[in-house]
């Protein structure tokens, strides 16, 4: 907490009113405070996983040639990999740092998180773009299963990916699936205080017609004892309704031109690419909390609080794991000239159209990472350019005491 001055920063900042809940005002922080909010979890992860680092032995002479951490986002960021490093405004507007080592890690670090799941959304949008003007249309299939507060979410992960493994080479899912196109899959999880971890899997399904209302239905509840079945045999279950809502199988329509008219009245930014990748950085209700939430309450608590441990076994779970999966749409992606593979580390890396606004010296960028200060020195370059970059960088004592 102590190195934290975006934290500092941010409280600085002004905050307004979202809506008015209970005779209380919700707080709706302003766009500066949003966007500086990723560095400080990121660095708050960071002093938080400090202890996990150990050194590096040379196996031949027993010598220490440096240290590695446990976890990827431990080195998000930090690393310069030049001599000077480039401030850029992007083509939106966007202000960030070029030349610095990023780890990928969409689980564990929200920065990455967030350009990775940007790019997943861009593609995934795409392909949708590409099957509605051919006339197809796309569902929206989730599949959950029933969890406890003392369920080891690594056990469950294996055990859920497990049964999704028996699902697809079941027959009678071979032949509910058949008449799909293809499809894209996201991993989701949250955790609650009642009932543990609840990892989820949406599913786009792509048809080569919009399925109507009674079609998703009766594929829903198609679905359901198939997937029942698939989640017994690996020592989980699921129950079909919970308060006449569809929990275990759920089936919507994804995307069709009236539906996607109502979102986008509300929602600005909604389509299906959203749905699929906004989930990791959703905020937490009060029920229900997403890895963020516990991050940031682990950032507040500090490393003997549940939150830590909670993050941590989070971090530990989800390490190798894909988050999020192209490869049942494959042929799609294909017959539209689309791009197949698809890379975590190499597109958080990915700088994209950008103009360097100015340069900061190695030592001064390792300074404000130390200080905790990057999201305030990007405002700044933000709102005042080079000169108020070459300010901070000569003032970096007193800017981030």
């Amino acid at each position: 907490m102590s190195r934290l001055a975006d934290l500092r920063f941010v409280e600085t900042l002004p905050v307004g009113v979202r809506h008015i809940r209970d005779g209380v005002a919700i707080p709706a922080p302003s766009e500066a405070a949003l966007r500086v909010y990723r560095y400080i979890l990121l660095q708050g992860s960071q002093d938080l996983l400090y202890p996990f680092w150990r050194d590096v032995v040379d196996r031949d002479t027993g010598e220490i040639t440096g240290k590695r951490s446990e976890f990827r986002v431990s080195v998000c960021g930090r690393t310069a990999l030049e001599h000077d490093v480039p401030v850029y405004r992007n083509a939106k507007g966007g202000v960030g740092i070029g030349g610095v080592l990023r780890c990928g890690n969409v689980w564990g670090c929200v920065f990455c998180c967030a350009k990775v799941m940007r790019r997943r959304a861009e593609q995934i949008g795409a392909l949708f773009e590409a099957i509605h003007a051919e006339g197809g249309g796309a569902v929206m299939v989730t599949f959950t299963c029933a969890h406890r507060l003392d369920d080891s979410l690594a056990l469950m992960l294996e055990k859920f990916k497990s049964a999704q493994r028996t699902l697809s080479q079941s027959r009678q899912f071979r032949a509910l699936a058949e008449s799909r196109s293809g499809a894209c899959v996201a991993t989701e999880i949250k955790w609650s205080p009642r009932n543990g971890w609840h990892p989820h899997q949406h599913q786009a399904w792509f048809f080569p017609r919009p399925l109507s209302s009674d079609e998703t239905e009766l594929l829903s509840a198609s679905l359901f004892p198939v997937w029942q079945s698939a989640l017994l045999k690996h020592g989980l279950d699921c129950r079909e309704f919970f308060k006449d809502r569809r929990v275990g199988v759920d089936v919507r329509p994804a995307w069709d031109a009236s539906e996607y008219l109502a979102k986008f009245d509300r929602e600005r930014d909604w389509s299906l690419s959203a749905e699929m990748t906004a989930g990791r950085l959703k905020t937490g209700g009060s029920q229900s909390l997403t890895p963020w939430a516990i991050l940031e309450d682990a950032i507040q608590r500090g490393r003997e609080s549940q939150a830590f441990t909670l993050w941590l076994e989070y971090l530990r779970a989800t390490k190798g794991k894909s988050c999020i999966s192209m490869k049942a749409a494959a042929p799609l992606l294909r017959r539209f000239d689309l791009p197949v593979t698809f890379d975590d580390i190499e597109d958080a890396n990915a700088q994209g159209e950008s103009s360097i606004i100015t340069r900061v010296g190695r030592v001064e960028f390792e300074s404000i990472v130390k200080a905790g200060g990057m999201g305030k020195f990007l405002e700044a370059a933000r709102s005042g350019g080079a000169e108020a970059v070459e300010h901070i960088a000569q003032n970096i004592d007193w800017s981030f005491s």
